[in-house]
């Protein structure tokens, strides 16, 4: 419902800042002429170009969709220090402007991105029939499984009078999930958050870390790995492991069933990591939330979209939003699933009960998403497609010109952690 949904522009000058190589200096500026980089669908955006430090010279230039569909591209010479071109979208989504200006043996880029009637995009498939039935198979498998919790108390250091323990669980497939557990100072019991990880890529993929900035909000965090590998151990050893890593990555693994994808263990993980949430005493079970970011916001909302303990979701750019966004000529999340797997029927089935665009058409409790408006490898279209199906109170961040690293700050957390911990009170 309309009145339940905030658009919150971040200023570019506050959103981030960024260190810009010769090659990419701040010679070129581009504006759009909505301070909100909001659009109407049929209007026309005017952009602004400004030249500066550099000599007026050939300036090309290309209109797409999420930088997926190629719309318009052309070159015009420039002999002053601005230009302006202008594009009007005939359908809502995102237009994409990049520039390349050739000066004096030297090229500038620079891109910005604006919506057209974000809050009209609607994913391009529906859930399965049995997308319920199909998870409920398999939290019925968890429910069968003890929970089997394995503590062991390391030190904290990054709250004062915290606690930190690394925990075991039992889960399906006889595998375990590992993850970092978290406590407050007092003695509670204290709101609580299952935060699933993004995919970093390298050994980064196994060196989760506690985000103990959830209890320094006075949240317990359950911070989890999703590749069921005991935590806190040497670099050296989850460098060995990368030798293992499947050639076409995890997300690939199982794709032509849904059964056996990947990510089911993973999804099923983060029930049993509220399952044991719901054990200890510290914990309120009436104020339990899911967080994450890019892969952790895709898999956050299907857990949303499962679990009624989850009382609230903080969604951070997620990725695996719109799988089939492809067969439609537009961006899909990552991990571009039909791309780098085929469009084939059984590729397709999985991706409906994996679809974090299709799950948030279940979700009824508060959420808070992030969009960064340059992301390529989570689209402002595709994540769109997901906040615009929930169907609970709603609220977004806007970062306009911002790619998908630059999603990642500790100020931008803050402020996702803060939201989280006000409607956890």
């Amino acid at each position: 419902m309309t009145r339940f949904i905030r658009h919150l522009i971040i200023p570019a000058a506050l959103a981030f800042s960024v260190q810009v190589s010769a090659a990419e200096s701040p010679g070129v500026e581009i504006r759009p002429d909505h301070a909100d980089y909001f659009y109407r669908v049929g209007e026309t955006a005017v952009f602004s170009i400004d030249i500066s430090g550099a000599n007026p010279g050939s300036l090309r230039y290309r209109f797409s969709r999420d930088n997926v569909l190629v719309l318009e591209e052309g070159e015009i010479k420039v002999a002053a220090k601005s230009a302006k071109l202008g594009y009007a979208l005939d359908c809502p989504g995102f237009l994409r402007l990049d520039v390349q200006l050739g000066s004096g043996g030297e090229t500038f880029r620079k891109a910005t991105a604006v919506g057209f009637s974000p809050g009209a995009i609607r994913p391009t498939n529906i859930l399965p029939d049995d997308y319920l039935q199909f998870w409920s198979q398999g939290i019925t498998e968890l429910m069968r499984i003890p929970v089997d919790a394995a503590l062991e108390e390391v030190a904290e250091d990054k709250v004062e009078g915290a606690r930190r323990w690394q925990v075991s669980l039992a889960n399906v497939e006889g595998s375990r999930i590992y993850g970092w557990l978290t406590v407050p100072p007092g003695s509670g019991p204290f709101p609580a958050v299952v935060h699933v990880p993004g995919a970093p890529g390298g050994v980064s993929e196994y060196m989760t870390g506690p985000r103990s900035e959830y209890a320094g909000a006075g949240m317990i965090v359950l911070a989890l790995n999703i590749h069921g590998v005991k935590l806190g151990r040497e670099k050296g050893f989850y460098q060995g492991l990368l030798k293992h890593n499947p050639a076409g990555g995890f997300a690939s693994l199982g794709a032509d069933d849904p059964y056996r994808y990947y990510y089911r263990r993973v999804v099923l993980g983060a029930v049993r990591a509220l399952d044991y949430l719901c054990t200890r005493e510290d914990v309120d079970t009436t104020r339990l939330a899911v967080a994450g970011g890019s892969q952790g916001g895709g898999l956050a909302l299907i857990a949303a979209s499962l679990d009624r303990r989850i009382k609230a979701a903080s969604i951070k750019v997620p990725a695996m939003c719109d799988h089939t966004g492809i067969l439609f000529q537009r961006p899909t999340g990552w991990p571009h699933l039909l791309k780098r797997n085929g469009r084939g029927e059984r590729i397709i089935r999985t991706s409906r009960y994996y679809d974090g665009a299709l799950a948030a058409a279940l979700i009824r409790v508060p959420a808070l998403f992030s969009v960064s408006l340059l992301d390529e490898s989570c689209p402002p279209t595709t994540v769109y497609s997901a906040f615009n199906s929930l169907k609970g109170p709603k609220e977004i961040f806007v970062y306009p010109d911002s790619d998908h690293p630059e999603s990642f700050t500790a100020e931008r957390d803050m402020r996702m952690i803060r939201w989280l911990a006000e409607r956890l009170k």
